[in-house]
């Protein structure tokens, strides 16, 4: 039996809608991707026992109210709606411990899930001058360096303390709660991975893996591999 991935996605102009790498990322990693509507939150208890793995996508801002702060002038598009079925599935998928993984506004997601908060635009508030996190280049190619943990889980699956992976954020992982291990940083010391101690698989990091993993990179793959069989022990 493949995994059933539950894949969230967001909304533009009354039609909910969502990357296809995450869907082809999910498929060629032998997992079923089932993506969720806003609204399913208010069953969150019984729709969570129907699914095997939770992806947290990319996306737009967080609100700063979840993690009690007001909007900084560079706060972008924000979507409560989103925030709040995120939430509260992440929150129930945690309790009964069924793989996550979060990639961009997921890893963001899951540490305000977790009581952490955010830089809710690095370029203002970062405490020193960050590399280019917003790349320029097209969504799949790697933009600048990582360095990954050599005790961590994500090392494990990867294989490599350095690699290059590609950007698309303005906002970032600030302050982590003790739940959590810091697994990667750019060069800039800007947090990348995360992942929470004691759990079977809950990794969030900052790139977009999806959009290389469909190019063949091997790390992305790994991933995303990794991510699937982890869900399989649990269907």
């Amino acid at each position: 039996m493949k995994p059933i991935i539950g894949v969230t996605m967001t909304e533009s102009n009354g039609q909910y809608c969502i990357n296809e790498a995450y869907v082809k990322s999910i498929l060629n990693a032998g997992g079923i991707p089932f993506v969720l509507p806003f609204g399913v939150e208010k069953d969150a208890a019984q729709f969570i026992t129907k699914i095997d793995g939770l992806l947290l996508t990319g996306g737009v801002d967080v609100h700063p109210h979840y993690f009690h702060e007001e909007p900084h002038l560079n706060l972008g598009h924000v979507m409560l709606e989103r925030d709040q079925m995120e939430m509260t599935l992440t929150k129930v998928a945690l309790e009964r411990k069924i793989p996550i993984f979060g990639i961009c506004r997921g890893i963001q997601l899951l540490n305000i899930a977790m009581g952490g908060n955010l830089y809710q635009d690095i370029n203002s508030q970062y405490e020193s001058t960050p590399i280019l996190h917003q790349q320029r280049a097209s969504r799949y190619v790697p933009s600048h360096y990582i360095e990954i943990k050599s005790n961590s889980h994500l090392h494990q699956i990867i294989g490599k303390e350095k690699i290059a992976v590609n950007s698309f954020h303005h906002q970032s992982v600030k302050d982590v709660p003790e739940s959590f291990s810091i697994t990667a940083k750019a060069t800039d010391g800007i947090i990348e991975a995360i992942e929470l101690k004691d759990y079977p698989f809950c990794i969030g990091v900052q790139w977009h893996p999806e959009e290389m993993a469909v190019t063949q990179e091997e790390h992305s793959q790994k991933l995303f591999k990794a991510f699937i069989d982890a869900s399989s022990k649990t269907n």
